[in-house]
């Protein structure tokens, strides 16, 4: 119950920001507000550990530029989705995200998928199509179902990126690896946003 008036508080602020600021601007927001905590988190990290930070090699960087700007439009589409007025079904596309992540997990990286991993995905994400396709929300718009399936595309593409960037680090600690990745991106993020709102 904590967790759904969490969900619906969140969903209420998100359209609140967006119809104040725009997609864009409500976009720049989650990743500006993300951003010092990241780093915070990082180096308290750096801090309790000892370690430093990682060396970066070149393949770094184009999966961590991938996993940002992925994040990024598949933010926008989610936040897009929720000025629909069949939202329920965006959102639910966007949960198609998981399987997604599956197949381009073994297409781009080689990760195996095995047939109970691969049952579990299907029905969590059968699931939540099911639960969130109520008769009174109906099929919607095919509007709404390409945003959705957009969204979820992105957000497994972003995940995907970033999972790829974390391996290149080639670190044993996964945390740190994780964390500086999740940083760099938020970094920017918030950059390219910021510098594309002054532009505009």
């Amino acid at each position: 119950l904590i967790a759904a008036a969490a969900q619906t508080a969140r969903n209420a602020m998100q359209r609140e920001l967006t119809a104040t600021l725009g997609t864009v601007g409500a976009t720049h927001v989650r990743f500006l507000f993300g951003f010092p905590f990241a780093l915070l988190f990082l180096f308290g990290l750096l801090a309790i550990t000892g370690d430093h930070l990682p060396t970066v090699p070149p393949m770094f960087w184009p999966w961590v530029i991938g996993g940002a700007l992925g994040q990024i439009a598949a933010t926008a589409l989610m936040l897009s989705a929720m000025g629909e007025r069949s939202f329920v079904v965006a959102y639910a596309y966007i949960k198609t995200e998981p399987v997604q992540v599956a197949l381009f997990g073994l297409i781009f990286l080689g990760d195996k998928v095995t047939p109970l991993s691969a049952a579990a995905i299907l029905i969590a994400t059968v699931g939540v199509i099911v639960i969130s396709l109520k008769p009174r929300t109906g099929t919607g718009t095919m509007r709404s179902t390409l945003i959705g399936l957009a969204g979820g595309t992105m957000f497994a593409l972003s995940a995907i990126s970033y999972r790829g960037a974390i391996l290149s680090l080639g670190l044993p600690d996964f945390v740190l690896a994780a964390t500086f990745t999740v940083t760099v991106g938020l970094v920017i993020q918030a950059a390219l946003l910021s510098a594309f709102l002054a532009l505009r």
